[in-house]
């Protein structure tokens, strides 16, 4: 979130503009969860408007019970951005095993290791520094139970994103 508040905010950025914004938005949906059903919330475009950031974005669980609607638990694949940037060629395999498009000759897979990482901060945000600890801790507590029923429903506890 903190990072798409980065790239998408133009001015006066700053980590307790930040703070600031997730504390207005994550009231503006809880004031939403006591009127409607969490899915409402989720998919209520005047309430994503609204929000000064894009908190919805990251409530993984509500978009993959509605893709688990329409297709079976086989053929989708979900991933965690911080494992592709961890280990790409591991993850590029994982695609490649789970689309029956593999193996990767190793030019292909040359090739695709060796470009750059283009999700990265833009220098001029690298200054604002991190979020502040007041913030995660927010977030992480908002993020939980969602966190939670993805890991439980992908049977994957990475999904959990526990921070030490």
């Amino acid at each position: 979130l903190y990072s798409d508040y980065l790239y998408f905010t133009l001015a006066n950025k700053s980590a307790e503009d930040f703070h600031q914004k997730v504390v207005e938005s994550v009231q503006l949906f809880q004031c939403c969860l006591l009127e409607r059903s969490l899915r409402s919330c989720v998919y209520n475009t005047s309430l994503f408007n609204t929000m000064t950031v894009r908190l919805t974005l990251g409530m993984y669980y509500v978009f993959v019970l509605d893709w688990l609607t329409v297709f079976q638990r086989e053929q989708i694949l979900v991933l965690r951005l911080e494992d592709y940037a961890a280990n790409l060629k591991k993850t590029i395999k994982k695609v490649f095993d789970f689309l029956s498009v593999g193996p990767l000759s190793e030019q292909v897979e040359a090739a695709l290791t060796k470009r750059p990482m283009s999700n990265t901060r833009r220098a001029k945000d690298r200054s604002l520094g991190p979020m502040f600890p007041a913030t995660r801790t927010l977030l992480s507590q908002f993020y939980q139970p969602f966190n939670s029923k993805l890991a439980s429903i992908l049977n994957k506890k990475a999904f959990l994103w526990s921070y030490s």
